[in-house]
């Protein structure tokens, strides 16, 4: 779903940058923005546009069903199925970011 670099000009690169790393800050975008000195009206705006253009995922596809599994081996073993059909196994001890950083990355393989 994220471009990478193919096909997009310097200003959209620019704002994908800076919503990623408000999306990784955890901050809100009103916080993010004041503490970059960015308009929180700008941030909505790109936002909206690099949806429309397929270079950042839209709300319904970063919120997506899911679908866990009790592999049967112990209770620290899962398995997410996610709506793309990737599967991601994973046991032991992770952490929340982790595994977001994890089902991010495996919700944009196609």
């Amino acid at each position: 779903m994220l471009d990478g670099g193919l096909g997009q000009s310097a200003k959209q690169g620019y704002w994908l940058e800076r919503i990623r790393e408000c999306e990784e800050s955890g901050q809100t975008t009103k916080a993010y923005a004041d503490a970059h000195s960015l308009s929180v009206t700008a941030m909505y705006t790109w936002r909206k546009r690099l949806v429309k253009r397929g270079l950042w995922p839209s709300r319904s596809e970063r919120f997506g069903r899911v679908q866990l599994t009790d592999v049967g081996r112990s209770s620290s073993e899962w398995r997410i199925t996610l709506p793309n059909g990737v599967q991601v196994e994973f046991s032991g001890s992770v952490n929340g970011a982790e595994v977001s950083a994890v089902l991010c990355a495996a919700m944009g393989v196609r």
